[in-house]
């Protein structure tokens, strides 16, 4: 098993890069904190009044809906031909060269995703103040402390994840499945658009849409209980954690193949042992099931939808610590900037060549 030394200059270079400067405004923000404040809060139930039914609605509605269309509307509307020239290829070519087929696709799901983000923050916020008007979430932390432990926990979440997903590669190498090539790492040979573009969509829309959708909505509607008529509190009604990895499961068997994880006997593979890390963590857990189950099973179902093959066993462990960040202050703004700084690293690394 050997890892390439050159790539993980490259790589601690890129971390360095975007620790310069994002230490300084952790360290601002660590200046304005509440002194009496921990900095990482005290567990807080956290009830939120969506139902499963909302949940599944909103997470086709954002996943296989609003993006598609979004998709549709720009290439039937000639926007790729504007911003790239006749030459682009429409969305239904055929007989294109597999890279150039594969970079188009990349291209046009970055500028749908982009276009979809409002759609879809709207969208949230519409549901949210119609049908849970009277909600009012239970705030955990000041924003300077939030900040500050956003800044300390990429410190200490990348470089382990980062390792991780080298010696996960570099088994894979060994084993004779090398890893796939992620489709965004050949934008950094684009025009300046394009790039600005990748650290848009990397940076901000990435965080943004999967925080929202899965340590938001989901993670919190998984920490709580299936209403049973006459059961009461029982382990049954506990059962939420595991409806989110059978789904996840199902996502990642019934995917085609080549453009998602599904069809891929690694990840199937990895999905099952996925479920086996659930039932052996509620053997073993003995208070906090609930909450325990709900950060694993989204961390699960987080890391199976990227599609390049192994990158997704290091997601699973970003998963848990984004997850287990969004449990203990009640709220997004600690995932979203550790999970857009993380990104970030990727996007100097492929922009630096």
């Amino acid at each position: 098993m050997q890892i390439d030394l050159s790539e993980v200059v490259r790589m601690v270079t890129a971390g360095a890069l975007v620790a310069a400067g994002a230490v300084p405004v952790g360290l601002v923000a660590y200046a304005f904190r509440p002194r009496s404040e921990a900095l990482l809060p005290r567990w807080k139930p956290f009830p939120v009044p969506w139902s499963g039914f909302e949940v599944t609605v909103i997470f086709l509605a954002i996943v296989f809906v609003i993006p598609p269309t979004a998709l549709q509307l720009l290439d039937s509307g000639g926007f790729f031909q504007f911003v790239y020239g006749d030459g682009f290829p429409p969305l239904r070519a055929k007989d294109l060269p597999a890279e150039q087929k594969a970079e188009a696709w990349t291209l046009r799901g970055l500028w749908a995703g982009l276009f979809a983000l409002p759609i879809v923050l709207g969208l949230l916020a519409l549901v949210r103040y119609s049908l849970h008007a009277r909600w009012r979430p239970a705030a955990n932390g000041s924003v300077p402390s939030k900040i500050t432990l956003a800044v300390a926990a990429w410190l200490l979440v990348t470089p382990a994840v980062l390792l991780l997903n080298a010696v996960v590669n570099a088994v894979a190498v060994s084993i004779g499945v090398p890893p796939e090539t992620h489709s965004l790492t050949k934008l950094g040979e684009r025009p300046p658009l394009d790039q600005i573009l990748l650290a848009l969509g990397a940076c901000v829309v990435a965080p943004l849409s999967e925080e929202v959708l899965f340590r938001g909505i989901i993670l919190w509607w998984g920490m709580g209980r299936i209403r049973f008529p006459g059961l009461g509190v029982k382990p049954v009604t506990g059962i939420r954690p595991w409806l989110v990895i059978l789904v996840a499961g199902l996502v990642t068997a019934a995917g085609p193949g080549g453009e998602s994880l599904g069809g891929k006997w690694q990840a199937v593979t990895f999905a099952a042992v996925l479920v086996v890390g659930l039932a052996v963590l509620y053997r073993v857990k003995r208070t906090g099931i609930r909450r325990a189950g709900a950060v694993y099973a989204t961390a699960a179902f987080f890391a199976l939808v990227h599609p390049t093959w192994p990158n997704p066993i290091a997601l699973f462990a970003l998963g848990l610590a984004l997850g287990y960040l969004a449990a203990r202050t009640n709220g997004l703004l600690v995932p979203v900037l550790v999970h857009s700084l993380f990104n970030a690293v990727s996007v100097v690394y492929v922009l630096r060549g």
